[in-house]
């Protein structure tokens, strides 16, 4: 089965790093199980199971990653509901980034994500940044931050403590240290994941994690000291991932989903000449798991309002 899957992956122009043997084994190293469902002999959709019984959970992938069908020969889009059942698992969300599902019940959610197109190289690229965008890059310099790459056991380290305390801020639960570890033992080696931290005065205050495969690279986690924010180490550590995708030959470099409530959000991506891209997201949830993930979101908004200054 994962032989076959890695044939049709490597034969498929919409794949994305998050559909990957070296991101599902990421998962796998977490603990969590990886199912491939068949659709056809040319079709497979890769997924991520958690719990069990009527807990059990399946995504494809977490985060809303893109995953979605992997195919070598597309036939028209597949049925969302055709895969829930084949899978097995009442519980099942798919981000389709590429377009190749549909849905006959009313699963569909449109998610919007903002995309830098670098297809033209940094000087083309550079030319849409806002000039606040450009202003802020160079006071960032100015004041001497500095970016680095940081792909070793110490940088990670450094990246995960600024993960911890910027979820925090919004009463989230922060991804175990062991997750970046297997990022940075799956991925860096095959020059899929690079991990960035940004410097100041002897301190290490933000943190930047891309990931790519072929042409298309994800700026996936951004991380930070919010003491320092005022600095501008996100513009510094965006610039550099364009500068850097460029010269690994990217094309696309994905900002990620960019709700429309969160605008704040959406202008700093669309000051590096990010565009909206509109993709789909396909869910349904048991009862049981419905009712749980309602009160985790009381939980969680609730923290988050214990933590918000009065």
């Amino acid at each position: 089965m994962r032989s076959r899957y890695a044939e049709l992956l490597n034969s498929c122009s919409t794949a994305s790093v998050y559909q990957t043997p070296e991101w599902l084994r990421v998962w796998e190293d977490l603990g969590a199980g990886v199912v491939f469902v068949e659709i056809d002999t040319d079709t497979m959709i890769p997924f991520v199971c958690k719990g069990k019984g009527a807990l059990r959970r399946a995504y494809s992938l977490p985060f809303d990653t893109y995953g979605g069908p992997v195919t070598s020969q597309p036939n028209g889009p597949v049925s969302f509901e055709d895969a829930v059942t084949r899978l097995g698992v009442d519980s099942v969300r798919v981000a389709d980034f590429a377009g190749g599902m549909r849905s006959s019940n009313g699963a569909l959610r449109e998610v919007r994500s903002h995309i830098v197109d670098i297809s033209g190289g940094y000087d083309v690229a550079s030319t849409r940044y806002t000039e606040a965008n450009l202003r802020l890059i160079r006071q960032a310099s100015e004041r001497g931050v500095h970016v680095a790459v940081a792909n070793d056991e110490t940088g990670v380290r450094e990246f995960h403590r600024l993960h911890v305390r910027t979820v925090g801020r919004y009463g989230a639960r922060p991804l175990p240290r062991s997750f970046f570890d297997a990022v940075l033992a799956r991925l860096v080696p095959a020059d899929m994941a690079t991990f960035y931290l940004a410097h100041h005065d002897g301190r290490i205050i933000a943190g930047n994690l891309v990931l790519r495969y072929h042409d298309h690279a994800c700026d996936w986690m951004w991380v930070y000291d919010e003491a320092s924010l005022a600095l501008r180490p996100t513009n510094l550590m965006i610039d550099r991932a364009v500068r850097d995708e460029i010269s690994r030959g990217s094309r696309r470099l994905n900002l990620g989903a960019s709700p429309d409530e969160r605008m704040g959000s959406v202008r700093f991506k669309r000051s590096f000449g990010a565009e909206p891209f509109t993709y789909a997201v396909y869910a349904h949830a048991g009862p049981l798991v419905a009712a749980a993930r309602y009160v985790r979101a009381g939980v969680t908004r609730a923290g988050a309002r214990m933590r918000v200054p009065a």
